[in-house]
């Protein structure tokens, strides 16, 4: 009777042990399996550019510009991604640049131009999570007016203002249409090289200085949704809080762009872009334009 304890004790066991095995090697496959990403390795590359003739409004908006206009404007929106196994390397160009025939001047004005870059790496930490760091710089190409002065005052330049931002956070992907990336270290150079400018406390940074250091917390989100076969709707929010100075002020960019494509080169454009930093300008600005043009798929 002991001998067929014992020997009934250990197959108990052996089984127990066989059990358990298999269920942390189920367990171990399920965390394997979370983890590891549907998308493939490899290079991806798309954008669209547009190109409009349009009509606009621009309410206290810095870049300069008048404040209703009537003219042509492009816009390149591409990206180029990589992946390698849980690692991620996302890169996005925005690029734009408007402008309209003033007739009392017998000239084309600049109404906005941007060049906006974004790059991150990523590690996948699960299914829908990356540790991440990103670096973000923007600047303008041109010199921007206010024309509602007599002597159509210089507000902007290319650097001026110019930002560099570099942050350590957590990507959020939970899908190809959607990330936001959150961070609550975050450092930002402002860069003021307009020597017209060089004497005045501008964009944040003190007279007689170029460069200004911000330390914040920051967030961004993408959203980009083919509404249906001819409508598409793309959207991106920035918000930026300076802990050195008035971190309540959050600096927010906000855009807004839909398309409605009559063929596969032609649609009309609709885009919508908010902006508030207390240190260029104490009030919301904002732009309005609906355009009518080319849109290639890149």
């Amino acid at each position: 009777m002991k001998r067929i304890l014992l020997s009934a004790a250990a197959a108990l066991a052996i089984v127990t042990a066989q059990s358990q095995d298999a269920t942390v090697k189920e367990l171990q496959g399920a965390a394997s399996k979370e983890v590891k990403s549907a998308e493939k390795d490899g290079w991806k590359k798309g954008g669209v550019f547009l190109l409009n003739v349009n009509q606009g409004s621009l309410s206290n908006w810095a870049g300069g510009g008048e404040q209703n206009t009537l003219g042509i404007n492009g816009i390149l929106n591409y990206a180029v991604n990589y992946r390698k196994g849980k690692n991620t390397w996302d890169n996005y160009f925005d690029i734009a640049l408007g402008m309209q025939n003033a007739t009392s001047y017998n000239k084309f004005r600049k109404t906005d131009d941007r060049f906006d870059f974004t790059s991150k790496y990523g590690y996948q930490v699960s299914k829908k999570w990356y540790a991440t760091a990103l670096t973000n710089f923007n600047t303008q190409f041109l010199e921007g007016y206010d024309y509602g002065t007599v002597t159509n005052t210089k507000i902007s330049n290319f650097l001026a203002p110019g930002k560099l931002l570099v942050s350590l956070g957590m990507d959020y992907k939970p899908n190809d249409n959607f990330s936001v990336f959150i961070s609550p270290l975050t450092t930002r150079w402002v860069f003021k090289s307009d020597a017209d400018f060089l004497s005045q406390p501008k964009f944040g940074v003190l007279a007689g200085k170029k460069v200004n250091n911000e330390l914040g917390a920051y967030l961004t989100a993408k959203y980009n949704k083919p509404l249906n076969k001819w409508a598409t709707y793309t959207t991106r929010l920035d918000l930026f809080s300076n802990y050195k100075r008035n971190p309540q002020n959050m600096d927010v960019f906000f855009t807004n762009l839909l398309s409605l494509k009559f063929n596969k080169w032609l649609a009309t454009n609709i885009s919508v872009d908010v902006v508030y930093d207390d240190d260029v300008i104490k009030k919301t600005q904002l732009k309005e334009i609906l355009g009518i043009g080319l849109t290639v798929k890149l």
